[in-house]
């Protein structure tokens, strides 16, 4: 079918989700984070000159369709919506882009479905959330310790739990927001407005119970595809911010280490936000990726 720009629906095992469509060129279904981050931010407008922009709002958040069960969130379900998307758009292969927890669901659908990978880009991500990550989440806060605004930030991470609606999952993310960049206090009038936009969905960060679907900052470890990632076959493109706490360049290399062939590629002045604190040295980076991927 023709990629149209705006917004558009189409049904997965029962519901409807929305996604968006930006820009012209090579395909780049776009997958956001949290779980419960909504779409919008992971807007990419400067990919969008090169690319066609396919941002999914995954099931549960934005204008997406909620699951009758909290347990229905997880990996499958995030891998299968992804696969029914493609089908729905008529692509035999698209490039697929993973930011956080949603390279998560990347690297699980890389591995599901790999005849339908043109290239994978891997972004502030990590193969596992095992007690080697959960360590390295805790020692990196250490990073922002005497910053002005760190007490709040690092006590809005322990409320995340006690937070159950729509609501109160934003107002906590939104305290967080400036430990997930790197140059929050220097920097900070030019990212409220990303700040300000920022929405969360509670549902889907709720369903932590079930074995196949993270928690981005929580503690259980629930994803691991370290032994898997020699797999991936398809050529990979990982991007890294190099003071991202919350996946850190530690777990870059190892992904890196792990994909034969995949590039590296680590932004200095970012944290775990790069299209936004580094959005030229971003694009550039995929524009580069894009034009040395076979036809």
């Amino acid at each position: 079918m023709m990629l149209v720009a705006g917004q558009h629906t189409f049904v997965s095992d029962g519901v409807t989700l929305a996604y968006h469509v930006s820009g012209k060129g090579p395909v780049v279904i776009a997958h956001s984070g949290g779980p419960g981050a909504q779409w919008d931010m992971l807007q990419l407008p400067r990919l969008a000159k090169f690319a066609t922009v396919v941002n999914i709002e995954p099931v549960g958040t934005g204008a997406s369709g909620r699951l009758a069960d909290p347990s229905g969130y997880t990996m499958d379900r995030y891998v299968a919506d992804l696969e029914a998307l493609r089908a729905h758009l008529g692509l035999e292969t698209f490039v697929l882009l993973g930011h956080s927890h949603g390279g998560f669901v990347a690297q699980a659908y890389a591995l599901a479905h790999p005849d339908r990978l043109r290239g994978l880009i891997l972004y502030d991500t990590s193969p596992t959330t095992g007690p080697e990550w959960q360590k390295d989440v805790a020692a990196n806060l250490k990073w922002f310790e005497h910053e002005p605004w760190f007490a709040d930030a690092s006590a809005a991470l322990g409320e995340e739990t006690a937070a159950t609606t729509d609501e109160q999952m934003t107002a906590v993310f939104k305290r967080e927001i400036p430990l997930y960049f790197a140059e929050w206090t220097k920097r900070a009038k030019e990212f409220e407005a990303f700040r300000e936009a920022s929405r969360f969905t509670a549902a889907p960060s709720k369903a932590v119970s079930d074995p196949s679907s993270p928690s981005e900052v929580g503690v259980a470890p629930v994803f691991e595809v370290r032994a898997r990632l020699h797999e991936i076959k398809t050529p990979t493109l990982i991007l890294s911010g190099a003071r991202d706490f919350v996946c850190s360049p530690v777990f870059a290399r190892m992904m890196h280490e792990g994909i034969a062939g995949s590039k590296l590629v680590t932004l200095a002045h970012s944290g775990h936000m790069g299209h936004v604190e580094e959005p030229k040295a971003f694009a550039k980076s995929i524009k580069a990726f894009l034009n040395r991927l076979p036809l």
